[in-house]
């Protein structure tokens, strides 16, 4: 149940994200999370991505376009990874 839970973590994170949230690097590096092939592969895409986000707060903070690809990036990384949980749980 761990692993379920690692993936919420991680899934919640985004949303709070998309939806105008913050976070910091140290909130992102504390996630962990074991998911496996292409649900795997979109997790670990999506934790760079947040990464990438949480270093880039100052200048997130003067561009707002720059704040406002991010979030997208991100938006796009959570339908990526809830289309692939979905697919696999249909089977």
């Amino acid at each position: 149940m761990r692993a379920v839970r690692d993936v919420k973590d991680i899934v919640g994170l985004l949303m709070r994200i998309v939806d105008g949230g913050e976070t910091s690097v140290e909130e992102v590096e504390a996630l962990c999370f074991d998911a496996e092939g292409a649900l795997g592969a979109a997790l670990n895409g999506a934790y760079i991505l947040l990464l990438e986000f949480a270093f880039d707060r100052e200048a997130r903070e003067r561009d707002a376009a720059l704040d406002a690809r991010m979030r997208l990036r991100l938006g796009e990384s959570l339908a990526e990874a809830a289309r692939i949980a979905e697919t696999a749980g249909a089977r």
